[in-house]
């Protein structure tokens, strides 16, 4: 059963509320959830290890920073690979509780742009964009562009519910705000990691951008 954003019931009782906009990833869990979910990598909705193989497989990414990456379980994946990562944060709670230890960094997308200091193959970034306000979108926009290959992201559309969604765009707006920073919406890779994420939000709402 899902809410009417898309997350798992189940999974939507173990989100952190506590820290306002900072909050809102879905805490992991060791425990299964009453129904028999599995959170032990956060947001079941958000897990999509075989997109993650073939980027590692089959377009070669050896560097990846996760931007929203709350507790880190995608940067710690691709680390399992053998990958350089970071991920972004706004919340303490999910450094706190990180899986990335020593590479996750705090950030608030109000204060400003992230700058890390290299560039990745990969910037992933999913469910995140929704809950920055629109006046700061551009501070997170100009992190995006440390990617120098290639940028996945999933967005909210207009109307769906999800806590602090206050930025729930069209996918145009996001293709538009993107192209001005250099990156290209690659249609044929877009269906290809869809089917490859099978389910969640990616597979419904995922974009795949190359640079320029």
């Amino acid at each position: 059963m899902t809410r009417s954003d898309g997350t798992p019931s189940d999974a939507a009782n173990n989100m952190n509320v506590d820290e306002g906009h900072l909050g809102g990833y879905i805490r992991a869990s060791s425990e299964p959830a009453p129904s028999g979910l599995r959170v032990e990598h956060g947001d079941p909705a958000t897990w999509t290890p075989g997109l993650w193989r073939w980027a590692f497989d089959e377009l070669n990414v050896r560097s990846v920073m996760d931007v929203g990456c709350g507790e880190g379980h995608c940067a710690a994946y691709f680390e399992q690979l053998g990958c350089d990562v970071v991920g972004v944060d706004g919340s303490f709670q999910a450094k706190r509780d990180t899986v990335i230890v020593g590479k996750h960094v705090v950030h608030d997308f109000q204060d400003g742009t992230y700058r890390p200091d290299r560039a990745f193959d990969l910037v992933w970034s999913c469910e995140f964009v929704e809950h920055v306000e629109e006046r700061y979108s551009a501070n997170f926009l100009k992190t995006f562009a440390f990617s120098q290959r290639y940028l996945m992201l999933t967005f909210a559309p207009p109307g769906q519910p999800g806590w602090h969604h206050v930025n729930c765009q069209p996918r145009e707006y996001w293709v538009d705000r993107l192209a001005a920073l250099g990156f290209r919406l690659d249609e044929e890779r877009t269906e290809i990691s869809r089917k490859l994420a099978g389910a969640g939000h990616y597979a419904s709402k995922g974009l795949f951008f190359v640079r320029r």
